[in-house]
């Protein structure tokens, strides 16, 4: 729960900023590169190791961003959020912010689980279906479940449709232990 208010309300503080400079889509970007190095590297250990003093670890972030062409706006948030030890929040924050900036911008994201990768021309056409069922540009997160067996599950705006073998297949088992 505090997780959560924590990283609407640091978000939105962000998201605010980038409003006001019209960088909405470069800060988002760069949020994303940070927490990309952040959480696929030793970095979140040594960031919010308290045995390291608060400014060696700001100078580590500096370093970081320096690194990664991240801007001043989001090295000052990245300090801030050390100096105030939220810095374990950081991928929540990012994913809110993903949010507010595809809910400005009119997207919405869809998650699309198959048993194999689709081809190109079916991730356009089944883009293009997702389109006119929400309103709005849809982007995809493509992922794979050999455990479907075959078919599709879709997520999209807090609705999933199961269209998966799996799925039926289950269903069949117990309309079969049901006895019908």
């Amino acid at each position: 729960m505090i997780e959560g208010s924590l990283s609407r309300r640091y978000a939105k503080a962000l998201f605010e900023l980038a409003l006001e400079g019209q960088r909405e889509e470069e800060i988002g970007q760069e949020i994303e590169w940070f927490v990309t190095a952040y959480t696929t590297s030793p970095l979140m250990k040594v960031l919010n190791n308290p045995a390291l003093a608060v400014r060696g670890r700001k100078g580590i972030i500096f370093e970081v961003a320096k690194g990664l062409q991240v801007s001043p706006p989001i090295i000052h948030f990245l300090s801030l959020l050390l100096e105030r030890d939220r810095l374990t929040f950081l991928p929540s924050i990012a994913s809110r912010y993903r949010r507010l900036l595809d809910e400005r911008k009119g997207r919405v994201e869809a998650r699309v689980v198959t048993s194999g990768s689709l081809e190109k021309d079916m991730i356009e056409r089944l883009s293009e279906v997702l389109q006119e069922i929400s309103g709005k540009e849809v982007v995809l997160q493509e992922e794979t479940d050999p455990r479907l067996i075959g078919g599709v599950v879709i997520q999209l705006e807090g609705k999933v449709y199961d269209g998966s073998v799996r799925t039926q297949l289950e269903g069949m088992r117990k309309r079969i232990e049901r006895g019908y």
